[in-house]
């Protein structure tokens, strides 16, 4: 039985404390130096500290669609004070080519490095150990390479899988990963919206797979990132995609695609993390939001510092399942009616609001 332990998110919207942030990255000449393409961000500029993952993405608004075949990875240089997505090959980096950048500011993303502790069952293996993972098969993990704390390129196509309590990196090539590799982790989609696509015959079309979600139709300058998941051992997931893969949007969907072409792998599945504006809105006078027990089973009570007039429940796929009017600073919902899984409240205060994730266990 999950422990049921109490959840408190204490919130401060001065500058000071920033949020998840998600945005597009575009190599232009004037950022790039090589196979190195800098970003200007304010929430990564002098921070060497900070924690993202990056996808490639061809044809944001804006681009015409432009290809970078390449693997790529995070750096940070001390000199410029400023982080850099980099093609693992050394190949110098496409101009023009884009990037979704992930900044996540609490506890869903960390660093991982490869050592001998936590080496697999097989030397392809690094075993991840977080407690907002293990245990579960349903989390959601997204990672990018990481040059900085050893000084390592990293040029292989990496996936996930769950062993039946930890989730595992692997190398879809079954290459050994070297002791000292460091990886950026995201979990769970902090505020952002978690999903798993799968690639089943009805969604693949050549060398591409759409994804059907509410968050991400019909919304051109939507964003995502996002990893392979091989998934469980026995599962039609099962599938090895040793493929450098990127995002582009057909006109209607976003999709995931095989940047050489070669045709994409049926019944493969994908861990993404979608940033829905329309749910990270932040607010200007909520000082405190907690909620308590987190997990829960049948009621989660809710308290700001100020007067709830609104809680709003959302499922991953960002339908609305439950509204409750308010007029106090604390409230009680019931959500025993909610299947098992991870949600977002959306608490409102008059106009001010802010989200937060939900277990229901």
């Amino acid at each position: 039985m999950k422990t049921i332990f109490t959840f408190l998110l204490t919130i401060s919207f001065s500058a000071l404390f920033a949020q998840d942030v998600m945005f597009v990255h575009t190599a232009t000449a004037g950022t790039i130096s090589a196979d190195l393409s800098y970003i200007d961000h304010p929430d990564l500029n002098g921070n060497p500290s900070a924690q993202l993952v990056v996808s490639h993405a061809w044809n944001p608004p804006g681009s015409p669609g432009i290809y970078n075949p390449h693997r790529t990875g995070l750096y940070y240089d001390s000199v410029q004070a400023k982080w850099g997505v980099y093609n693992e090959d050394s190949a110098n980096i496409v101009e023009d080519s884009s990037y979704f950048i992930y900044i996540e500011e609490g506890s869903n993303m960390f660093v991982h490095i490869a050592d001998a502790g936590n080496q697999g069952s097989d030397p392809s293996y690094t075993v991840l150990n977080h407690p907002d993972i293990n245990g579960n098969p349903e989390a959601q993990v997204v990672i990018t390479t990481y040059y900085n704390p050893n000084s390592s390129r990293n040029d292989f196509t990496y996936g996930t899988w769950y062993d039946g309590s930890f989730w595992n990196l692997y190398t879809e090539d079954a290459s050994t990963i070297q002791f000292g590799d460091a990886f950026m982790v995201a979990i769970n989609g902090g505020v952002a919206v978690p999903y798993r696509h799968a690639a089943t015959a009805g969604t693949v079309f050549g060398n591409y797979t759409i994804i059907d979600h509410p968050a991400l139709n019909g919304k051109p300058d939507a964003k995502f990132v996002f990893t392979h998941n091989w998934g469980e051992s026995g599962q039609p997931s099962n599938v090895i995609v040793n493929e450098i893969l990127g995002a582009w949007y057909t006109g209607s969907n976003w999709s995931i695609y095989t940047e050489d072409g070669t045709a994409f792998p049926v019944n493969s599945e994908y861990d993404l993390i979608i940033y829905d504006d329309g749910l990270g809105t932040q607010e200007t006078t909520l000082q405190q939001v907690a909620a308590f027990p987190n997990p829960a089973e049948n009621f989660i009570t809710i308290t700001t510092e100020n007067q709830i007039t609104q809680i709003e429940i959302f499922n991953i796929l960002g339908q609305t399942v439950k509204v409750v009017e308010g007029n106090s600073n604390t409230m009680t919902v019931d959500i025993s009616s909610l299947n098992s899984g991870t949600y977002m409240a959306k608490v409102s205060s008059g106009n001010a609001s802010k989200t937060i994730k939900l277990i229901k266990v």
